[in-house]
């Protein structure tokens, strides 16, 4: 048997927030209103993009998405951040039976470090980017097992494609 959970993963609540985001305050905006924004304006932004769950809880959990979506107006690209958010802080996910709980872990402490919202810096100056091994870590420098929006920091993507893509391409070349 299925417990019924589902894990969401914040972005760095230092640097941003929904109301501080144009496209956070947009999708929120035109999917739900003024009122809902400045209601939602200095909570913590949870990325829609990194979402995990049991299958039962993240099937209801998608069922709830679409429902927004289809309820909605908003035809944005993205909106679904803001659906996932409204959903989140409106508790409209905590009668749903098949989802027993929603655990939101903050950015650089869980299983998936969610990186975009830490654009006013370098990964290596928030010093959670090890330039010379490649690896990324969470606040307690512990390996992130997850790098969620790696390609928004130049020094990081630039490794990847230089180092970690050749490297793939060359096993890859003397499997075939």
């Amino acid at each position: 048997p299925t417990s019924g959970l589902l894990y969401f993963f914040g972005e760095n609540a230092e640097a941003t927030r929904l109301g501080k985001s144009r496209k956070n305050m947009n999708w929120i905006k035109n999917g739900y209103g003024v009122p809902v924004l400045d209601a939602l304006r200095d909570k913590p932004t949870i990325c829609s993009g990194s979402t995990m769950g049991e299958a039962v809880a993240m099937e209801q959990y998608l069922r709830a998405l679409v429902n927004e979506k289809d309820e909605s107006e908003i035809r944005m690209t993205g909106a679904d951040q803001g659906f996932h958010n409204y959903l989140y802080y409106s508790n409209k996910l905590v009668n749903v039976a098949a989802i027993s709980s929603i655990t939101v872990w903050a950015q650089g402490k869980g299983i998936i470090n969610n990186l975009g919202a830490l654009r006013t810096k370098t990964l290596a100056e928030w010093g959670n980017f090890n330039e010379t091994t490649g690896v990324v870590t969470n606040w307690d420098d512990t390996p992130s097992p997850v790098v969620h929006q790696w390609d928004r920091d130049k020094a990081l993507h630039n490794y990847i494609f230089r180092k970690r893509f050749k490297d793939l391409n060359e096993k890859w070349s003397a499997k075939n």
